[in-house]
């Protein structure tokens, strides 16, 4: 299958690209994708997609990633999380995504 990455902010100057269609194989995870990508780029990459910090005492790591347009965390979009699996012609949102108006 075939996945549409998008990179945005400091993550598209770590892969010097702004977006990149990879292949996977049926039943590759978001979670899945992340680390096939963390190998790629390497250790910037894997810092600028995951946000790691504490929720009061708990630790928490969590991606700055978009599926289909809705963030991944959403759980009434995405109940599974980072544990969702991909589908052909799915796009993947990376980086700081700021809008206004």
């Amino acid at each position: 299958m075939i996945v549409n990455m998008r990179y945005y902010g400091l993550v598209a100057a770590i892969t010097k690209i702004t977006q990149e269609n990879i292949e996977f194989k049926k039943g590759t995870t978001v979670e899945d994708a992340l680390d096939t990508l963390a190998k790629k780029y390497g250790d910037k990459f894997k810092k600028e997609v995951y946000f790691e910090g504490y929720y009061g005492d708990t630790k928490v790591r969590t991606p700055n990633l978009f599926l289909n347009k809705f963030r991944i965390q959403w759980k009434q979009d995405y109940p599974k999380g980072l544990k969702t699996p991909l589908k052909d012609g799915d796009m993947l949102w990376m980086g700081l995504i700021i809008g206004g108006g």
